[in-house]
């Protein structure tokens, strides 16, 4: 078993729907231990023009070994041709927290 590594995903989606489904699968596949949901604007260049758009942004608390699957999950289910997937590392935390976290993925 690897050893545990804290990360957070984040991804954006066109509605607060495609993000409660794509978190609510990630929850349930125990690949995440808590998904929050924020209400965004972002201003961004698609296809040689400048966007605005409202989105929702998840920001996903996991394990760095959970990648993979997170991503494809996202993939299968995004409406985006391209969409942000970004892991960030962890480098330090609360420990009580850091422990509920790793618990909560069954690691």
């Amino acid at each position: 078993m690897p050893s545990f590594k804290p990360v957070m995903v984040t991804t954006t989606t066109a509605t607060r729907e495609e993000a409660e489904i794509i978190g609510l699968k990630l929850l349930e596949k125990q690949l995440a231990a808590c998904v929050q949901y924020d209400t965004i604007r972002s201003h961004y260049v698609w296809q040689g023009e400048v966007c605005c758009d409202e989105e929702i942004r998840l920001t996903i608390k996991t394990a760095r070994c959970h990648y993979k699957k997170i991503e494809k999950i996202i993939r299968t289910h995004h409406s985006y041709d391209c969409p942000q997937i970004l892991m960030l590392p962890v480098a330090r935390g609360f420990m009580p927290y850091l422990r509920w976290l790793k618990a909560q993925l069954g690691l």
